[in-house]
Order: C-alpha cells, then sequence, then structure tokens
C-alpha cells in the first residue's frame, strides 16, 4: 500500500500563477491547496495539516515575509518547510526571509523541474527528522548516529570529533531547545561494564570540579539501549593541540595565557580530590566567548579520585595505559600510587612543546619502552638549547615542573602564579618561591 501524497500549499495572490503551479503540482502526485493572501494562507495552516508551503512574498497586505514570520513561531523549518517564490533573485526581502526561517528560494518564472526538485529534497529531509524524533533509542554505540535521540530529549545533530574511547556530537536539547556536545562512550555498555564504569568515573569526576576553565558536565548516564552518554556545554573555537599546528612555537606571554587558567582549574580540580591524567594540548580547548578567548580542560574521562580503591593503570578500556605516554610523569609507569603532581609534570610537559615546538623527549627508537627509559632516568634537554632567548627563570619553572621526583615540582597553585610573573616581566626573582 502506497504512501499518501504530501500535502503543499500554493500561496500567490495571482490566480494565473497560484492555479497553474497548483496544477502541474497535482500531476506530479501531491495533494495540493491554494491561498491568495497571507491571511488566506495562515488560516489554511491553521485548519489542514501540511508537510510543504510555496509562499509569495509580493503580496499585497500580508506579505510572505510577515507570514513566515508568524508561521516559524509555532512550526520550526525541520517541522514545515516554507519555499519562498520572488520574482527577484537579489531581492533583500530574500535575506530576510532565509534569515527568519525560510528553507528555500525559486524565483519567476518558476523552473518548475528545478522547483519540484527542491520540493521533493525537503520533504526528505522533514520525513528523516521526524523520523529520527519517533525512532527508538540507538541500541549499540555505532547506532549512534546524526539524527538519533538519547534518553528521549537529546538530539544529535552533527559529528564534532572522537577517539579510541568517545565520539563527540553537536546536539540538541529537545525540551529546553538548547545546543549542547554529547560524548557517546565507544564500547557498548552491554559488553564492557569496566567501559562503563571508566565512563561513569568521568562524569562523577567532571561535575565534582566546578571551575570556570572546565568544561561543565550537565548530565550523564546509559541510555535502554546500553549506550552510555556524557552532555556537555558546547564550545566553539579549537584546541591547543591545533595551535600549535598551525604556529610551531608559542611566546611566553602566550603560553601564560592559556596555561595560567589551566593550572587553575588544575587547582580546583585537585582540592576536590580529581587527578586528570590526561592533561596535553588536544584536552585544552580554547574556547571563543563574547568576553574573549577561556581555556577549559577537557575530557576527565580517565581522573582518578582521591580515595578509589581502584589505584594506579588498573581501571582500563582495553588493558592499555590510562593516558599519553610523552606527556606523562615517570611515577605512572609504576605500579603504585600517585597523585596531583603528576598532572603537573605533564603540564611541564606541554609548556616545553609549547616553547619550543618539540616534546621534552624524542626516542630514536619507535619502541614505547624507549620513551619510558628515558622520562625515568634522564633530564631533557635544556630549553636555551631549542630557545636561546628563553628567560632563565622560565627555563627554570619547566624543568621544575618535570622533575623526576613529584617532590621537587610545584603545585598548580605556584605554577600558575611563577609562569604569570615571568610572563609579565622575564627577569622576575623567583629563587624564594619554595612552595612546592
Amino acid at each position: 500500500m502506497s504512501e499518501p501524497a504530501a500535502t503543499l500549499l500554493v500561496v500567490d495572490d495571482l490566480p494565473a500563477n497560484r492555479d497553474l503551479l497548483v496544477r502541474r503540482l497535482e500531476r506530479a502526485g501531491f495533494r495540493v491547496l491554494g491561498a491568495g493572501s497571507g491571511p488566506e494562507a495562515l488560516d489554511t495552516l491553521g485548519r489542514c495539516e501540511v508537510d510543504c508551503v510555496l509562499l509569495d512574498i509580493m503580496m499585497p497586505g500580508m506579505t510572505g515575509i510577515e507570514v513566515l514570520r508568524r508561521v516559524r513561531l509555532t512550526r520550526s523549518e525541520a517541522a514545515l518547510p516554507v519555499i519562498m517564490v520572488t520574482a527577484k533573485s537579489d531581492n533583500e526581502d530574500v535575506i530576510e526571509a532565509l534569515s527568519l526561517g525560510a528553507n528555500d528560494y525559486v524565483t519567476k518564472p518558476v523552473d518548475f523541474p528545478v522547483t519540484l526538485a527542491r520540493i521533493k529534497a525537503h520533504l526528505r529531509t522533514r520525513s528523516a527528522a521526524q523520523l529520527a524524533e519517533a525512532s527508538p533509542e540507538p541500541m549499540m554505540p555505532a547506532h549512534a548516529l546524526p539524527g538519533s535521540v538519547l534518553a528521549g530529549r537529546y538530539r544529535l545533530d552533527a559529528l564534532i570529533g572522537g577517539g579510541s574511547f568517545g565520539t563527540v556530537f553537536r546536539a540538541h536539547h529537545i525540551e529546553l531547545g538548547r545546543d549542547v556536545a554529547v560524548k557517546v562512550l565507544s564500547t557498548s555498555a552491554g559488553t564492557d561494564p569496566e567501559a562503563v564504569a571508566r565512563f561513569r568515573r568521568e562524569g562523577a569526576s567532571a561535575c565534582r570540579v566546578h571551575h570556570p576553565n572546565v568544561v561543565s558536565v550537565l548530565d550523564f548516564g546509559v541510555n535502554q539501549g546500553g549506550v552510555a552518554y556524557l552532555v556537555m556545554e558546547l564550545l566553539e573555537g579549537h584546541s591547543l593541540e591545533r595551535e600549535l599546528e598551525d604556529r610551531g612555537q608559542l611566546s611566553a606571554r602566550r603560553c601564560a595565557q592559556i596555561v595560567v587558567p589551566v593550572c587553575g582549574a588544575l587547582a580546583a580540580a585537585h582540592a576536590a580530590g580529581v587527578v586528570h591524567r590526561d592533561v596535553k594540548p588536544s584536552n585544552v580547548f580554547l574556547h571563543r566567548t563574547p568576553q574573549g578567548e577561556q581555556p577549559k580542560i577537557l575530557d576527565f574521562g580517565i581522573a582518578k579520585i582521591a580515595g578509589d580503591a581502584v589505584l594506579g593503570q588498573s581501571l582500563t578500556v582495553d588493558g592499555s595505559l590510562l593516558g599519553t605516554p610523552a606527556y606523562m610523569a615517570p611515577e605512572r609507569f609504576r605500579r603504585g600510587p600517585y597523585g596531583s603532581k603528576s598532572d603537573i609534570y605533564s603540564v611541564g610537559a606541554m609548556l616545553y612543546e609549547m616553547l619550543s615546538g618539540r616534546l621534552p623527549f624524542l626516542p630514536v627508537s619507535a619502541d614505547p619502552l624507549a620513551l619510558v627509559a628515558m622520562q625515568a632516568e634522564e633530564d631533557p634537554p635544556p630549553l636555551r638549547l631549542r630557545c636561546p632567548d628563553i628567560p632563565p627563570a622560565l627555563e627554570r619553572l619547566v624543568r621544575e615542573a618535570l622533575a623526576r621526583d613529584p617532590a621537587d615540582r610545584p603545585g598548580a597553585e605556584v605554577l600558575a602564579r611563577r609562569l604569570a610573573l615571568v610572563a609579565a616581566d622575564p627577569f622576575t626573582p623567583l629563587d624564594g618561591e619554595n612552595e612546592f
């Protein structure tokens, strides 16, 4: 049994234009209604179920622009596609109509094959949106695709990025009408409960850290289909990793602009008993706001909450180390307890890279154990060899952050304060500061 034909509404004050388009659309298989004025169009929309509107712009009394403005008060672009019809392709009314929520426009005299193709395309988009809202929730992470809905309220709109652990989508909170970011765990809850434990820990850890330079976590859970998800504020901008790729090296002042807020966020996390364990450029996001740039720490997915029964490297998804070896403190490679100072080592490695354009340790061998051995037994090459103009106080500060013994590293607050001082005045003496 074939599906019922879509219902179109053609709005035009000129009967000849309206009737001709109505007849041609009816021959194409649509059910077509006609209206000769703006008020008549609004009345028809109030009485009848309409799937798409072709709306003339230039009409006496109530223009198509005013009709569109009233329609969009109650119906979204996805719910009711509106195609504007205009006699001028460069008319400013077209720009205004598109800004008010028109889906498309066609010019007079109407090219019917093109118009028909556009109508069908918008009807397909509308059907897909309706199907997504009515469809059951994803049963597996692979089913969490743009258009699907999580927990009955988070519509996944577009893929932002992801890695081995999760996929991040730009999403829309249907009930609140708010755009958010949703991270979907890449492993099914039904087959890997340890992965879900780690994912829940991410939500719990991030929720415990309240700081303007930590990405805000709004919600987290596991849906009925076993898909675990984390809802966060939506950020605009780029990662520190991207900035380093584009610029290579950063000035001391630029480093302070980014790292001082990051250290403030880490200090808040450490005070809350949370160790990040994966501080690196890709987990620092440079968020654009109307007030200016706001660095944010991302991904507390491998954070260790102080007092957890699970220590060291035991909580994994696939048996791998929780972290990125090039930025990991030496004590992280040993089976034993570690604390907030391991994050400071990661900040030191990141600072070294930001200033010099290279990581502190670059083993000749591709064997990851070679990197581990270098970090455990060697000091990194002095920064002045790669950055001859670096202030001695800044070089010392980075060297102390990279100390092999955690007790020799400064705390996050001290590191932030000293970095800010050196960036403001490279000749600031720091010898008397021993608040480690």
